[in-house]
């Protein structure tokens, strides 16, 4: 019989880690320094690699040698460890400290220059998957306490448009992507390289997503950052109206589908003044779509 997995004793247990396919994180200090150990459960074995719910992702990405040729955005020294009930990801543990806003810009940037042929995990489609969850909530739509009714009839504009603007996004170039450029998974920078954690979004996207991703959590407007992201992406020859329109783009679907999806929630108070400060890429996006009520 099979002994069921369970955390070291001294094991340090770490918030936040409860999740679709985590079952917990832990910090293990060994003889060779500290650890970060996430356990990861076995998810739906009928999952399509490409989709963002595949439960093995972050498991692919440590055991294969895709890391390596990473610029602008690395990855810590990691090493997993299967078994019947999942897997344990070990991560070394990374002293954090802040990151200028402009750094990130230019080191996502460089990221979307690296050319890698999708291993065939890569997250494909992974924003219109998630507008697609969003439309098919229960949840009222555009019923959110607080928002005015001019943000809302422009959110409300924009999610009827939603199809072409995803058409849009799909003719866009689509570059390397981290998929989830949250400010808490990057941890530092050292010469312009910023170690990042969570690799389970790993795929292609369209340009400029994980600096949309990015922008909305921090407080420098993503106008102020695009210069420094277009530097690290030199390389792409981007046409910088283009990457503008894919940012707007990008940022209010997210925004709307997020707060679609937790409108009426506790979770949507921590989020609304993000749903809030959209508004502005929202105006663009319906510019970008051609949709005069702006």
């Amino acid at each position: 019989m099979t002994t069921p997995w369970t955390p070291g004793a001294d094991w340090e247990a770490l918030g936040g880690g409860d999740g679709a396919a985590t079952a917990g994180v832990w910090r293990a200090r060994l003889d060779d320094g500290a650890w970060i150990v996430k356990r990861i459960r076995r998810g739906d074995p009928s999952c399509e690699p490409h989709s963002f719910r595949w439960w093995r992702r972050e498991i692919a990405v440590a055991a294969s040698s895709v890391t390596a040729t990473f610029e602008g955005l690395i990855a810590p020294e990691s090493h997993v460890h299967e078994d019947t009930e999942g897997a344990s990801l070990w991560t070394r543990d990374i002293a954090s400290h802040r990151i200028p806003a402009p750094v990130v810009a230019a080191a996502l940037g460089r990221f979307a220059t690296v050319q890698i042929e999708d291993p065939g995990w890569f997250v494909v489609g992974r924003l219109r998957d998630r507008v697609a969850l969003a439309g098919a909530s229960d949840a009222p739509h555009f019923a959110i306490e607080g928002v005015c009714s001019g943000l809302r009839q422009r959110a409300e504009a924009t999610w009827s448009q939603r199809d072409d603007a995803l058409t849009l996004l799909d003719e866009m170039p689509h570059v390397l992507s981290h998929g989830d450029a949250l400010p808490r998974n990057l941890l530092r920078h050292d010469e312009g390289l910023v170690t990042a954690i969570d690799w389970d979004q790993l795929g292609y996207a369209p340009i400029g997503a994980d600096l949309a991703t990015f922008s909305m959590w921090v407080d420098e407007p993503v106008e102020t950052l695009l210069a420094s992201y277009l530097d690290g992406a030199g390389a792409l020859d981007l046409d910088p109206r283009q990457l503008r329109d894919s940012i707007a783009l990008t940022i209010s679907l997210i925004a709307i589908s997020r707060a679609l999806r937790t409108a009426g929630c506790e979770r949507f108070a921590g989020y609304g003044n993000r749903f809030v400060a959209a508004g502005p890429q929202m105006a663009r996006a319906l510019q970008v779509l051609g949709v005069s009520r702006a």
